[in-house]
């Protein structure tokens, strides 16, 4: 018997994963956090996520489509107990983006020199950790919903008998 729902995986089949990539996008990343020279800073909430995510299939193959932008806020806390705030924000990760090619802007509030500090923590140390994370997405995106838009080749069946021919009367 043949796959009736998609012969050999062959026909364009999609899903829209934006609902579970902004979850994906807050649990992964809230929360993270690294310490330096007695500075701490960590991401304290997602402020937007706009944009498309897909997972596809076509011709057999597993095809993400995805172009984000989010924006998350962060909070610090200096050696000496003052804190700052700011934003962390990506204009665009998608699935044609590499990681040295992702472009981000990291504010801070009320700027003086120790929260400009903290704010350079994000930058160079907060910011690989959050870019490492977005380049995994795309295999995590693939394991949680590939099997939502692709059969396994286990479970696509055998193709169908092929009929006789009946003789046409003359």
């Amino acid at each position: 018997m043949s796959n009736w729902k998609n012969v050999n995986n062959w026909h364009w089949v999609d899903k829209n994963c934006l609902p579970w990539a902004k979850n994906y996008f807050q649990d992964k990343f809230i929360g993270m956090q690294v310490e330096s020279a007695g500075h701490t800073v960590s991401i304290s909430g997602m402020d937007e996520c706009t944009g498309d995510v897909e997972i596809c299939q076509r011709k057999g193959k597993i095809i993400t489509i995805y172009d984000v932008a989010v924006k998350y806020s962060w909070k610090g806390v200096a050696a000496d107990g003052t804190e700052a705030a700011g934003t962390l924000q990506y204009f665009e990760v998608a699935h044609d983006v590499e990681a040295d090619e992702m472009e981000f802007k990291v504010t801070v509030k009320e700027e003086d020199t120790l929260k400009r500090t903290l704010r350079d923590i994000v930058k160079k140390e907060l910011v690989p950790l959050v870019t490492g994370q977005l380049v995994q997405f795309r295999t995590d995106l693939v394991q949680a919903h590939g099997t939502d838009v692709h059969i396994p080749a286990d479970q696509l069946g055998q193709a169908a008998p092929a009929r006789e021919s009946t003789p046409v009367a003359k």
